[in-house]
């Protein structure tokens, strides 16, 4: 079997976010409607289930391995995909986050 050198991001049914690749873990998230995923590259994500039932990651800001998103679609029942390059070494999700900004 081939070695998958690159990780993914996306979602499984109301409940789950799911890491596949180079790092693999899941995620409880039910129905998360504000979550922040972030990556040891730097890359930031927003996280959301939406009212259509799909998992929507939006790019806040691309790290140095981030590679590329795929927007998931409601007539087609599948959540966005975010992929990155060979390399990260940890993926930290956080439903309801609390951040302060100066």
């Amino acid at each position: 079997m081939e070695e998958i050198k690159r990780t993914m991001i996306t979602g499984a049914s109301d409940d789950l976010i799911e890491i596949e690749g180079e790092i693999r873990e899941e995620f409880s998230a039910w129905d998360c409607t504000n979550g922040v995923i972030t990556c040891s590259d730097g890359t930031f994500l927003n996280v959301n289930y939406d009212e259509n039932g799909i998992w929507r990651f939006k790019v806040d800001f691309k790290g140095s391995l981030f590679e590329r998103k795929e927007e998931g679609s409601v007539e087609e029942d599948t959540n966005d995909k975010v992929f990155f390059k060979e390399g990260l070494k940890w993926i930290v999700f956080q439903e309801n986050p609390s951040v302060a900004l100066k």
